[in-house]
């Protein structure tokens, strides 16, 4: 029996090496998003299928508290990920020396990063010749247009369909209905309307402090906008002007009339998300990205209150342009630092991201059980398929899109086969795929697409100036500061106060932002004019 047991070990052994020698050795990579997105759920439909085609496995480490905080907190530090975006921050990154340039390692070993960036490589180039980042989308063969317009003054459907789909235009007559609205309905679903919320929560502030230039019909150009003048963009600040004060004003005239949600300026984002999901909040500024999670709730558990965007101005002369055409953000994006052991692996994975399979996998999924082709080669989804991705839980939870989508390189626009990255902003299925209760809505305007309620976009070769950052540690960088301070400081003051304190407050407010804008506004111009010159 002794012998016998020995005879059976060495098969036993071999067995268990066998074992190992065929278990999937994957390899790590760390990587900071700037998003506090939430735990991967460590399977998912694409995840699993990246996975096993790379062989790479990402460790996550989400955002908590304040980004910039986090990036200062990185440098001081010197411990980077392998991976990271930082949003406006990165090229604070950059100036300390914690990026690694990608030239090289993309005209080595990242082929689809070279050839899908072309279009945009002069836009990344830095002074010193090299590209230190990959901005999140590139636009290689063609933009799109959307079912939603970038940003707007939303609203809730009830109220338009109660007052029987109007044609509104300025800011009296949006606050005019939901005044209306809340007079007639003061409870919805059991529970206190909401007339207005506004996001100021951190670095998500510019929801309500960049909506004076899209008052005056300008797309989202950050702090400051481009007017044309005798031929040349001359930028021009907004923060002090007429329209700013007029909508403060309004905002300061519906807090004390009850109409501006009294927690506006102390929740958090995750909150503002919340209440916009619970269906009782009738009106709300943004841009859509930062309330797409609340409207797709609202679409799949309340969709007679989903938010219908308005092309909403100061007054009826002005001229809306608030639509933005699709662009390159080429000012941030995520870099490789001088951590990452096994940068030529990490490009390997980036260049893996970008290539059109795998987009049209994120994207649009597997053909066959996520989506479907026509007989003319066009991608459409069964109602079935439409439902699935309808649902957000599903989305984040089993399809797992953005935990390798959002923050990573990716393409938007045309793809080179006519279709379209994005399923969104398939032409042909923009209304077809709608959800009935945003047909309803459009058939009532009489348009095909939420974007179609704006006017056509203009078409700036800059655009936008936002993504001119100031240098850092430089007088502009600090005024930047200071000015986002200044902003943070008097604008809940602004609303909140008595109506009669509201103009000495004003008068202070100009009189400590004014300063704050003379070298900033400097580097913006040479920046605008060095791209009207090169790009």
């Amino acid at each position: 029996m002794k012998k016998r047991g020995l005879l059976f070990l060495p098969l036993l052994l071999i067995l268990v090496l066998a074992g190992t020698a065929f278990a999937k050795e994957y390899k790590e990579f760390t990587v900071f998003t700037g998003e506090p997105l939430p735990d991967y759920p460590g399977s998912t439909i694409v995840g699993d299928i990246i996975e096993e085609e790379t062989g790479v496995k990402l460790i996550r480490e989400a955002l908590v508290g304040d980004l910039e905080t986090k990036v200062g907190l990185m440098i001081a530090s010197g411990d980077y990920p392998d991976l990271v975006v930082a949003a406006h921050f990165t090229s604070l990154l950059k100036d300390a020396g914690a990026l690694l340039p990608l030239n090289d390692l993309i005209e080595e070993h990242a082929p689809n990063l070279k050839r899908l960036y072309a279009n945009h490589w002069d836009m990344l180039t830095q002074e010193d010749g090299n590209v230190y980042w990959l901005p999140i989308q590139a636009i290689p063969y063609g933009p799109d247009t959307s079912r939603y317009p970038s940003l707007a003054f939303f609203m809730n459907k009830r109220v338009l369909k109660e007052a029987g789909w109007p044609v509104i235009k300025t800011l009296d007559e949006y606050f005019g209905l939901i005044e209306d609205y809340m007079a007639k309905h003061p409870t919805i679903d059991g529970e206190p309307t909401i007339g207005y919320i506004t996001l100021f929560d951190g670095w998500r502030s510019f929801a309500t402090t960049n909506v004076p230039q899209h008052l005056m019909g300008y797309p989202n150009e950050g702090e400051f906008v481009p007017v044309m003048q005798q031929g040349r963009y001359v930028v021009t600040e907004y923060h002090t002007s007429p329209t700013a004060k007029a909508y403060y004003q309004k905002l300061n005239e519906m807090y004390n009339k009850g109409v501006v949600d009294p927690e506006t300026f102390i929740m958090n984002y995750d909150q503002y998300i919340e209440k916009l999901s619970s269906g009782r909040v009738l009106g709300t500024f943004n841009q859509f990205w930062q309330m797409q999670e609340a409207q797709n709730y609202l679409l799949r558990d309340n969709p007679d209150s989903i938010f219908v965007p308005l092309p909403i101005v100061i007054d009826p002369l002005v001229e809306e342009r608030q639509r933005d055409i699709p662009y390159v953000q080429p000012t941030q994006g995520m870099g490789i630092t001088i951590n990452c052991k096994d940068p030529v692996g990490a490009i390997k994975f980036l260049d893996y991201l970008i290539k059109e399979d795998t987009q049209r996998l994120l994207q649009w999924g597997i053909e066959g059980v996520h989506y479907e082709v026509d007989e003319n080669g066009l991608y459409y989804r069964t109602p079935e398929q439409l439902e699935l991705f309808r649902d957000p839980d599903w989305v984040q939870n089993v399809f797992g899109r953005q935990y390798f989508f959002n923050a990573f390189p990716s393409l938007r626009g045309v793809d080179e086969n006519g279709n379209m990255f994005f399923p969104d902003t398939q032409p042909h299925l923009i209304y077809s795929d709608s959800t009935d209760s945003e047909k309803e809505v459009m058939d009532a305007y009489g348009v095909k697409s939420f974007s179609d309620l704006f006017n056509e976009p203009i078409f700036k070769k800059y655009f936008p100036l936002w993504t001119i950052t100031m240098p850092a540690g430089s007088e502009a960088h600090i005024e930047e500061t200071r000015m986002k301070d200044v902003l943070n400081r008097y604008v809940p003051e602004l609303v909140m106060s008595s109506p009669e304190q509201f103009e000495s407050i004003w008068a202070n407010y100009v009189k400590d932002i004014k300063p704050l804008m003379v070298e900033q506004m400097k580097v913006y111009q040479e920046g605008i004019d060095w791209r009207m010159e090169n790009w």
